[in-house]
């Protein structure tokens, strides 16, 4: 993807984002070329980044959210921050096409953006050979079911389950309403 960068739009900004198999390689140019790779089937969780000043390997030491929401200022989180960031900005705004979609662009940007996410993020090592966990499930973090309150008292004489149900009560096990 290419659209006009600073300086009036004189300089041109270049996104290209590639996955093959396990690999996924993200160029961007905006005054400098920047290429990220990274293999998502490979431990330990790293980024391989090629700049001006050569090749840098940054190995996850830690997570880069704390439970303060403050952001870590490790190597391997400043490259992930940085790497997320020209997704979104340059990648998932300027893409053309549905998410939903992945012959469209935004489609594939949107996948691999999912995809890093697990990897990087929640620290999932993925395989070719495998099954994993589904990139586009969000799984639920430390919910609760709320017990249902006390039946009313002209609710007597039906069934639990039909009372829960008609007055609108949520059902615990199933958390249907």
């Amino acid at each position: 993807m290419t659209q006009k960068g600073p300086l009036f739009g004189l300089l041109k900004q270049e996104f290209i984002i590639d996955k093959k198999n396990c690999i996924v390689h993200i160029s961007h140019k905006k005054y400098l070329p920047k290429e990220w790779i990274v293999d998502v089937c490979r431990e330990p969780v790293h980024i391989k980044v090629t700049s001006a000043t050569g090749v840098d390997v940054a190995k996850k030491e830690a997570e880069c959210m704390k439970k303060d929401n403050s952001r870590d200022t490790s190597d391997f989180c400043s490259q992930y921050f940085t790497m997320m960031d020209v997704i979104q900005d340059d990648g998932l705004i300027f893409a053309e096409g549905d998410r939903d979609n992945l012959n469209s662009a935004h489609g594939k940007t949107y996948c691999s953006y999912l995809l890093l996410k697990k990897y990087l993020n929640d620290s999932v090592v993925f395989s070719r050979y495998t099954d994993v966990q589904d990139i586009f499930h969000e799984e639920a973090k430390d919910l609760s079911v709320p017990v249902a309150p006390s039946a009313p008292e002209g609710a007597k004489g039906k069934s639990e389950d039909q009372q829960s149900k008609a007055e609108g009560y949520q059902d615990p096990v199933t958390a249907t309403f």
